[in-house]
């Protein structure tokens, strides 16, 4: 009885089991998908003023984290599951945890500055992320974005048992993760500093699949939609920026002077 013809006869609860055995990197997808319904819940309460409503530093950083793991890991999950078939089979989603571990450190890391800057004042408004959307644009076209992209897709031997196993995973997580940090860092700023807005999410993650789809050519068309979203932002900055100038200006009303005339009492 060949493979297929096994596969064919199997229950459904059969078939579901061997698709988590083949892909042990479902979790992680799952993991994705859960943050992009937080971070579509964000949006959808802050739509319209996203990048002028403030938070925490603590809650600032938990939302950079989760549109990282909405965004990014995504785009690693062929590391996730070299990760896993470069494992043992018992301790295959222990590698995994320990590969996003350390891929989503130097993202913290990252991330602690980003929400520093996110605490300023003045930063809340739609120009700062139209003119980091601009920075990324041209960020798209240099050889350190284009070095970062090609260690995006980095291999490395993992030691089967023991604590070297983890230390391995963490270290290779850790190395895709600085080089995309490396890769797309002023895009994800910029998504940051709309207050994580819908837009600039669904946009910046178009343009990281865009980017991966192909080298140079799509490079080009990754680098057009970061100037797409840089001129989005650009024009809402211009419609606030008209909005505040054409606002009437409050008018002190003073109670008119009572002129005394005389007695009048009879």
């Amino acid at each position: 009885m060949t493979t297929d013809h096994s596969i064919s006869r199997a229950t459904p609860a059969q078939r579901m089991q061997l698709f988590f055995w083949l892909h042990p990197e479902w979790w992680t997808v799952a993991l994705c998908g859960a943050a992009w319904l937080v971070m579509l819940q964000h949006g959808w309460q802050h739509a319209g003023h996203g990048a002028l409503h403030r938070m925490s530093f603590p809650q600032e950083l938990v939302s950079w984290l989760l549109m990282v793991a909405a965004m990014m890991l995504p785009l690693v999950v062929d590391s996730v599951r070299a990760t896993a078939d470069a494992s043992l089979w018992a301790r295959r989603h222990r590698a995994i945890a320990g590969f996003v571990v350390g891929y989503l450190a130097p993202w913290a890391a990252v991330g602690v500055v980003a929400v520093g800057v996110r605490q300023l004042s003045w930063i809340h408004t739609h120009a700062a992320p139209a003119l980091v959307f601009g920075m990324a644009a041209l960020w798209l076209l240099t050889p350190m974005h284009r070095r970062g992209l090609v260690a995006c897709h980095r291999r490395r031997p993992l030691a089967p048992l023991g604590w070297r196993a983890d230390r391995d995973c963490l270290a290779f997580g850790g190395t895709i993760g600085r080089a995309c940090v490396s890769s797309c860092w002023p895009l994800m700023l910029a998504c940051a500093l709309t207050g994580h807005a819908l837009v600039a999410m669904i946009g910046g993650m178009g343009v990281s699949l865009i980017e991966r789809w192909s080298f140079r050519p799509r490079i080009r068309a990754a680098a057009l939609g970061a100037l797409a979203l840089a001129i989005y932002f650009g024009v809402q900055a211009g419609w606030d920026s008209g909005v505040s100038t054409n606002a009437p200006h409050s008018v002190e009303l003073h109670e008119p002077p009572i002129l005394c005339t005389g007695s009048v009492a009879e």
